[in-house]
Order: structure tokens, then C-alpha cells, then sequence
């Protein structure tokens, strides 16, 4: 990327430039990335860029955004390269470790907003795959007399966790550990939520999913064996057991499992068992309670 001297690398031609090289590449929205890898690399906001097209970066800042560009075409996700993603209300610290929070999650936070229009309610919150804690803090903060529990069965993950617990002054309200599903959890606790949103990909299709997906983002917390519900089948009597009575279980899905889990849910036990649909308009969480 070399710089004529009678052509500043502005702002306004940096964006132009990166566009068209990450379309090139069959990035898709290339616009939209460059502008979030530009206004990382200057550590300002999109709309900062927006004000200041025509400032000139120095060296330092185009070595900065040139790596930043480089690892996009290389189908490195955006969220990971900056190292944050919106969700719900926050952003959110996200690694490798993790699934990226997505919109459609927020059906979840939503639907349970729905469960407890009284958000002085005093719940004690299970998050079962807790990732990047996306889920569990977003209630957290919604619910500020809530307490949580997160457990996940990859440390690295945990850590990611714990780093979002203590970015939003949450670590003395959360409790987090390693564990298979519900395996150490003591056998006589109970909460009044327990959440999860468990990998629900049919093994078949991982290999259809974009490179950012498939090759980029942890496959345990994509791969939802044969079927895609091979996680849920342990997942919702194990999580039945942990309920208090007049708990909710509320679970994510794929858009094409709400009958698939629905079944499970009253096979467990649950009641009042109902399927949410998110903004696309497809399934998308199913709740039931104990």
C-alpha cells in the first residue's frame, strides 16, 4: 500500500480503497467493516470518521489499519479483530474462544424480559454455555437484584467471561466455573432461570457456513451433532432437575428446531412449553416452566 505524495491517505480514500479491496476478496457489507477497522485502528468512532474525512493518517495509523484490513481478507471476523461486539445494551469483549453474541440472541434477553415485567424481581440465574456471558450479564443488568451462576465446559471462554463480569462491575454478583453442561453443579441447588444457548448446527451444514463461521469461531459451541439437538436432549432434563418450581427454562434455537425442542420440553416434564420467534420472523427460543 504505498502513498503518492501528491495523494494523502486520507480518511475518505482509506474507506473508498479498503471497500473495494475486501469486496474483491468477497467480503460481504466491506463498507461497513472498513469503517468499524478504521475507526479501531484510530481508535475513534464510526461517526468520528464521518467528521473528519479528510484527515490524513501518519504512518503508524496506516501500518495499524493496513493489519487490520490484511486479517478481514483473511476471513478473520470483524468482532474478533477489534475485539468487542454489541449486544443487548453493551459491548461486549470477545476472542477466539467464543461464539460472537448475535442479534437474533437478544430474542432470548427479550422473551425472559417478557416472564418478569418487574425487574426488581430477586432471581437466582443459571447460564449454561455461557461464552462470552453475553446472555447471563445482559439479565444481570436488567435484573439488579439477580444473581447468576455461569458455567461452561471451555476455560478459555470462562476467562472471556470473567473479563465481561468485571468490565461491568458483575463479579460479585456472578459465579462462574467449568463444567460439562450441569456435571458440578452442587446436587441441591435451584434457580428460578436457567438459560442456555446451546450449539444447535446440524454437522452436515457446518461445512456450508461462511469461512468467518466455520473455520473462525469455536466449532464446540457450533456443532450440534447429527441432528442438531444432540446437546439439547441431556441439556433440558439435567436443567429440569436444577429448577425451582415456578422456574423457567429458556433455551435458544435454530429456526428450524421449535417443534424438535418443544417436544423434548414436555417430555422433561415443563409446561406451558411455547415457541418465540425472533425478528426475522423465524423460531428462535423455546421456554417452558417447571
Amino acid at each position: 500500500m504505498s502513498s503518492p505524495k501528491e495523494q494523502p491517505w486520507t480518511i475518505r480514500r482509506l474507506i473508498q480503497w479498503g471497500s473495494d479491496w475486501l469486496g474483491q476478496q468477497g467480503i460481504e457489507n466491506p463498507r461497513l467493516d472498513v469503517e468499524l477497522l478504521l475507526a479501531d485502528a484510530l481508535s475513534l468512532t464510526r461517526m468520528d470518521l464521518f467528521l473528519d474525512m479528510d484527515r490524513p493518517l501518519d504512518r503508524q495509523e496506516l501500518g495499524d489499519f493496513k493489519n487490520r484490513i490484511k486479517r478481514r481478507s483473511q476471513r478473520e471476523p470483524v468482532a474478533y479483530i477489534v475485539g468487542l461486539r454489541g449486544f443487548w445494551k453493551q459491548d461486549f469483549y470477545v476472542d477466539s474462544s467464543v461464539l460472537i453474541p448475535r442479534p437474533e440472541t437478544e430474542t432470548l434477553v427479550d422473551s425472559i424480559l417478557s416472564l418478569y415485567p418487574q425487574h426488581d424481581a430477586k432471581l437466582t440465574i443459571l447460564d449454561i454455555g455461557i461464552g462470552s456471558g453475553a446472555i447471563l450479564l445482559s439479565l444481570l443488568n436488567e435484573f439488579p437484584n439477580a444473581v447468576g451462576v455461569g458455567v461452561d465446559i471451555s476455560e478459555d471462554a470462562l476467562r472471556v467471561a470473567k473479563i465481561n463480569c468485571d468490565k461491568f462491575n458483575l463479579d460479585e454478583r456472578v459465579t462462574l466455573f467449568a463444567s460439562d453442561l450441569t456435571a458440578t453443579l452442587p446436587n441441591d441447588a435451584k434457580y428460578d432461570l436457567i438459560v442456555s444457548n446451546p450449539p444447535y448446527i446440524v454437522r452436515d451444514e457446518m461445512e456450508k457456513l461462511q469461512p468467518e463461521v466455520k473455520d473462525r469461531e469455536p466449532r464446540l459451541a457450533l456443532d450440534g451433532g447429527e441432528d442438531g439437538l444432540a446437546i439439547y436432549r441431556p441439556l433440558i432434563p439435567q436443567a429440569y432437575k436444577f429448577l425451582n418450581n415456578s422456574g423457567w427454562l429458556v433455551v435458544e434455537i435454530g429456526y428450524d428446531q421449535g417443534v424438535s425442542v418443544a417436544d423434548l420440553f414436555k417430555q422433561a416434564g415443563l409446561k406451558k412449553v411455547s415457541v418465540v420467534k425472533d425478528y426475522g420472523h423465524r423460531d428462535r427460543v423455546v421456554m417452558g416452566v417447571k
